[in-house]
């Protein structure tokens, strides 16, 4: 069994409006809700209006629509739904798929619902997001041109349940346009908050897909099905048999008729248009039928109207059709043909972001900054199942289009007579992970980033892994070619032991948010990999002596600059540094005042002698790292190398703290110029100086990472 998403995630409120309340708050005043978060004009619909005006868009409720409206007519079925003007065939697939499961339809369309008992022009639905529940309120004005509903509708045109689960769907995302294709694994994913998996469907012979598709059926999976168009032009062309490439398909049902001298394996599809049917051998008007006895005919529901339901061979299927999406909540119903396994999934989530200069590394295309996007750390203890071939390895193993690395494949081939033998078979860790893009979907516009995850073998390590690591070892596994899609996935088998993570875009410095979760057997855990940030400045960079040129030139300008007092104040110490160094790495004036706070000056923020001395030193030796990481010698740093010249300088800081940190020195920059590396080790001395002085139990409890990221954010 599994873990469902659902037994664990919040129940969230979409922008914070509560149903109930807004509801009993219209029944009291005798008003009908209108909506202000999504309002009933062109806005909400995400594109331009068109400007004839025959073709006016009106607001209308169900019941100025039909008078006979209902929300739901009987019970709910997959001849509900109706794609109108809008491209979401992806959705409504989905959709249509939903209504064969009643225990996840109730999930996201929620009982006692209706046009009459209550009724106060407002509605809910619950739509899964990244490992919560989100309830969607919406009031019941809809789209209307020329009498009729512009986007989804019922076939009986008197039930609107599913436009109202569109426009819920709609106001999520931003707007009805921000609809406009997909893929059909996302509109499953959030309607029963399980995991999708894709089959090539060439992948299997017709009476195994069969097989698989009647069993995934009957554990409750979704399924949904598409034709792949060779070109954008192709989408939406409708072949001679009657199927539309580039369009998502629902699959309701699996069967089989006798028909001498054997036996036919049926699938029963759904074209979300309502109409347009497949027109080859099985289908509703086919003379296949005739040979059938209206008992089985019956059976089999058999209805011979343009609805855009249809049944079609398995052998046709495997022919016209190209990739089946799957959808459950047990990821054991999505990769196997037998019974789910005994043993139970655990679910682990995590939320993460690529933030430029920071964590968004990109591919092992880029080593130099592969290393800095997430890790996660993985420990697989319990051996499930033996290895076995993964039954996605032949659908985009390789990281990209210009990556060799294999999923799944050892660092090494064996070679010669080795490579021949037989595969002794282990017991093996199973686990399920996928990668979601967040929030790229908004408005009149998607975007998703090329994305992907590897995953490698550790040996002991429990920190967050640095470049040479990545230099010198090849991924265990992966979730294939980075694919602009929003979710990424991958069922391995691996070795017992500790393994890392790692999230990626394709391309470096690409801003975004994702979703991480892993499926894995009882006994294995997965985890953040935290680094407890750490200072050796002293020993690292104040144990080198001053040469013996600079002491003698600072003991000059110093009895210039100094004040009765003997000492320097900001302005004093930015005159004599500048005087120093090289015109490329002087300093402002607040970069002194910083280094001044960084040092002990009893209060009196003055530097002596000796002190100015050191920090001289001390300058000279940032110098030196900042001209280590400025490698194409532009007198600037890029944010990625800012944590190796922080570590060089012995400040080890978390992706967190560096993140912070680049945001108060670096905001809006591209690079950092020397005095900004130097104003980023005076913040963190005196922070860390701080840390140490601090007495409260409760501050060290929570431990210097907390600590840097409340002091960095004032």
């Amino acid at each position: 069994m599994a873990v469902e998403p659902e037994s664990t995630a919040q129940q969230l409120k979409f922008r914070n409006q509560d149903y109930e309340s807004l509801r009993d708050a219209c029944i009291k005043s005798g008003s009908l809700f209108t909506d202000p978060l999504f309002p009933a004009d062109q806005s909400s619909i995400g594109m331009a209006a068109d400007p004839d005006p025959k073709n006016t868009i009106k607001w209308l409720r169900p019941k100025d629509i039909s008078k006979d409206a209902v929300f739901i007519e009987g019970t709910t079925g997959t001849t509900d739904i109706c794609q109108g003007q809008l491209g979401d065939c992806w959705l409504l697939a989905a959709l249509s798929s939903l209504t064969l499961h009643p225990t996840l339809f109730a999930k996201v369309v929620p009982t006692n619902q209706s046009l009459t008992e209550s009724y106060a022009g407002i509605f809910h639905f619950r739509f899964w997001q990244y490992g919560d529940w989100v309830e969607v309120v919406v009031d019941d004005l809809l789209p209307v041109r020329n009498g009729r509903l512009l986007f989804s509708h019922s076939r009986t045109l008197n039930e609107f349940w599913s436009a109202l689960v569109e426009k819920a769907y709609a106001k999520m995302t931003g707007s009805y346009s921000s609809l406009k294709g997909g893929n059909i694994s996302e509109g499953m994913e959030d309607f029963t908050g399980g995991i999708a998996r894709t089959l090539t469907i060439s992948s299997r012979t017709p009476q195994g897909l069969w097989k698989v598709l009647a069993g995934a059926l009957a554990r409750g999976t979704l399924l949904s099905c598409f034709i792949q168009a060779a070109s954008v032009h192709e989408i939406g062309m409708v072949t001679p048999q009657g199927l539309v490439k580039g369009h998502a398909y629902a699959i309701t049902d699996t069967d089989k008729v006798n028909k001498k001298p054997s036996e036919v394996f049926l699938l029963k599809l759904r074209n979300p248009w309502g109409f347009v049917e497949y027109c080859g051998p099985w289908s509703d008007k086919c003379k296949n039928w005739d040979e059938v006895d209206n008992a089985e005919k019956k059976r089999l529901e058999l209805i011979k109207a343009e609805d855009g339901e249809f049944w079609i061979s398995v052998e046709d299927f495997s022919t016209f059709f190209h990739t089946v999406e799957l959808c459950s909540v047990n990821p054991d119903t999505l990769f196997e043909d037998e019974e789910p396994s005994p043993s139970a999934w655990t679910i682990t989530s995590f939320q993460g972001s690529w933030v430029p200069g920071c964590t968004a590394g990109g591919s092992r295309k880029f080593p130099r900054t592969f290393w800095k996007n997430p890790q996660f750390r993985l420990t697989l203890s319990e051996q499930d199942d033996y290895e076995d071939e993964d039954e996605d390895s032949g659908d985009n193993d390789e990281d990209d289009a210009e990556e060799d690395t294999v999923a799944l494949a050892p660092a090494t081939k064996p070679t010669g007579k080795a490579a021949a033998k037989p595969k002794e078979k282990v017991m093996k860790c199973t686990m399920v992970a996928e990668v979601l893009q967040k929030y790229r979907r908004q408005k009149n516009k998607t975007n998703f980033l090329l994305v992907a995850f590897h995953i490698y073998k550790l040996a002991g390590d429990s920190k967050p892994l640095d470049q040479k690591f990545f230099y010198s070892r090849l991924p265990v596994a992966s979730s294939g070619k980075y694919k602009a899609l929003r979710g990424v996935r991958r069922k391995v088998r691996l070795d017992p032991g500790s393994f890392v993570v790692v999230v990626s875009t394709y391309r470096p410095n690409q801003q975004g948010d994702f979703f991480l979760r892993l499926f894995a057997k009882t006994g294995n855990t997965l985890g953040d990999l935290e680094m407890i940030c750490t200072s050796s400045f002293r020993t690292v960079v104040q144990s080198n002596p001053t040469t013996a040129e600079d002491y003698a030139r600072v003991q000059q300008l110093f009895e210039k600059e100094a004040g009765t007092d003997e000492r320097l104040d900001a302005l004093e110490l930015m005159k004599l540094l500048n005087a120093v160094l090289e015109k490329e790495y002087q300093l402002p004036l607040e970069t002194c005042r910083q280094l001044i706070f960084a040092e002990d000056t009893g209060g009196r923020s003055r530097l002596t002698l000796p002190q100015t001395v050191q920090l001289l030193s001390t300058l000279r030796s940032l110098q030196s790292i900042f001209i280590k990481y400025d490698e194409d010698s532009s007198g600037t740093m890029s944010p990625f190398d800012l944590s190796l010249g922080l570590q060089a300088a012995g400040l080890q800081c978390d992706k967190a703290v560096l993140q912070m940190l680049w945001e108060r020195v670096g905001a809006g920059l591209l690079q950092l110029p020397f005095h900004g590396f130097v104003s980023c080790v005076a913040r963190l001395r005196v922070l860390f100086a701080l840390y140490e002085s601090e007495t409260s139990q409760e501050v060290k409890k929570r431990g210097i990472n907390a600590w840097l990221l409340k002091l960095l954010a004032v």
